[in-house]
């Protein structure tokens, strides 16, 4: 859990270093690339835990969202981009978006990565410049 509260500081106070789309107004639309970056980031560092991108839709106000879950744990470093969330939820058990966002599609966060649209290069760039921002980042392990 600590380890995704550095990765959603980093985030937050680097987000004009990170070249995704849309991170410039971190946490809002930004989900799918925090959330598939987050997801590839835990991976490699829990690689038998199961990880998900969660791919959520509220049909009544045409919205989109994504999220992690992790081992049955949800993950969601930009929930606070909605009114109804104060904070990120981290390590949750019970899904406190299910009531807003149904699932529409539940995918391996390394192949949401592999088919994450942004050149090879970018995304790798972005990753070592991540792995740098996190390793200066003040939070603890």
């Amino acid at each position: 859990m600590i380890f995704s509260k550095r990765v959603r500081a980093v985030f937050q106070n680097d987000r004009a270093k990170i070249d995704l789309p849309f991170f410039s107004g971190f946490p809002k639309n930004s989900c799918r690339g925090a959330s598939i970056f987050l997801g590839y980031l835990l991976n490699a560092r829990f690689p038998d835990s199961m990880i998900e991108l969660i791919h959520g839709s509220n049909r009544y106000k045409n919205e989109h969202h994504y999220w992690l879950e992790v081992d049955g744990y949800i993950f969601d470093i930009t929930a606070d981009q909605f009114d109804q969330f104060s904070s990120p939820i981290y390590a949750s058990l019970a899904n406190p978006l299910q009531t807003y966002f149904s699932v529409i599609e539940r995918s391996c966060v390394t192949k949401s990565y592999m088919g994450y649209a942004l050149e090879e290069t970018l995304k790798s760039d972005i990753l070592r410049n991540l792995n740098v921002l996190l390793s200066s980042c003040k939070m603890p392990f």
